[in-house]
């Protein structure tokens, strides 16, 4: 079973009263499983269309998107077939996929996990990213072709992204509304973001328990007044770029009296803020740990200075290990 089903299926141990649903939760599960990322984190470096050629300079047609990747497994999207495999100057050793109407290829790979004529399932590993070929440096390229023309493969990473999202918002909602479990509010709570932290650690390599723990604690599980009025779940102050770019702020005491505080548009906003100041200068060595591994990130985001609290680290982890977040990571 791969990562992606590995770990949907361990997630389930905080899901087990969807067990109960039936039909509708199984028919969410396979929708859910029938799609993947090609990689587990998704960096674009390079997207379609025109582009400065890297080798000769001035302007070329990029066919394709280039992604970051450094010794990364690359996964297939969809269900499907491997179309071809093989190795050329200019792709390096790729592997061609055949998912209905679209051909994919995955080129510079290091070396290949499946051969032609395979058949696979989203998320299964089809080889290894590299810098074979016509390359600059490691990364994984990708080409999509649909009906012979070739298209923008963000396109089908779109797509991906809305599929889980409706997968987890529609087992989610059928979570919270089936009356026969109804759950703790903290239960509630981890249900209702979990999918969002698992999305953002897909993106970013921020283990999901340290994402939900935080957002737990500050915002008092959702109970805040800053959580409730200004949709601030992380306790995100508003630095001066945030005022002079006009965005709305509210004052609340904190450290001191009267300090300003971001308004976000939503809970997801929020996240996503919270994610992108951890990927900034000032959090760069907790980027050193891989995305399961949240002891060293919550003492890292410590170190880093993102809390005042002497035990600010002891409580993220009494919040992971209590309600079993690293399940999700």
């Amino acid at each position: 079973m791969n990562k992606i089903k590995r770990l949907l299926w361990a997630g389930a141990v905080l899901l087990l009263p969807i067990l109960a649903i039936g039909e509708d939760r199984s028919y969410w599960v396979r929708r859910y499983l029938s799609v993947s990322y090609p990689l587990e984190h998704i960096e674009v470096t390079s997207g379609y269309g025109m582009r400065k050629d890297p080798f000769g300079g001035g302007s070329k047609r990029h066919n394709g998107i280039d992604l970051r990747a450094k010794g990364s497994k690359v996964l297939a999207m969809f269900d499907g077939t491997v179309e071809n495999t093989g190795f050329d100057d200019r792709s390096g050793i790729y592997v061609m996929l055949r998912h209905g109407e679209y051909l994919i290829s995955y080129c510079h790979l290091s070396r290949l996990l499946v051969k032609t004529g395979d058949e696979v399932l989203a998320g299964d590993a089809v080889g290894v990213s590299g810098s074979t070929g016509r390359s600059t440096g490691e990364h994984l390229h990708i080409t999509c072709r649909r009906g012979g023309d070739t298209v923008d493969p963000m396109e089908l990473l779109r797509g991906i992204r809305e599929v889980r999202r409706e997968c987890a918002l529609a087992l989610g909602y059928a979570a919270e509304t089936y009356q026969g479990h109804r759950g703790t509010p903290q239960e509630t709570f981890i249900r209702r973001y979990a999918p969002a932290a698992i999305e953002q650690s897909q993106r970013y390599g921020i283990p999901a328990s340290v994402t939900l723990a935080q957002m737990a604690l500050e915002s008092k599980w959702g109970e805040s007044r800053l959580a409730k009025e200004s949709n601030n779940y992380f306790g995100i102050k508003a630095s001066e770029t945030w005022v002079s770019q006009g965005r709305e702020f509210r004052l609340y005491d904190d450290d001191r009296k009267g300090e300003r505080f971001c308004v976000f548009a939503d809970a997801q906003e929020s996240i996503e803020y919270h994610s992108r100041l951890l990927m900034g200068d000032r959090y760069r060595e907790c980027r050193r740990y891989a995305s399961d591994d949240w002891q060293n990130w919550l003492r890292a985001i410590k170190r880093c200075g993102y809390a005042t609290s002497k035990s600010y680290v002891e409580d993220c982890s009494r919040v992971i290990q209590t309600y079993k977040l690293w399940e999700y990571d």
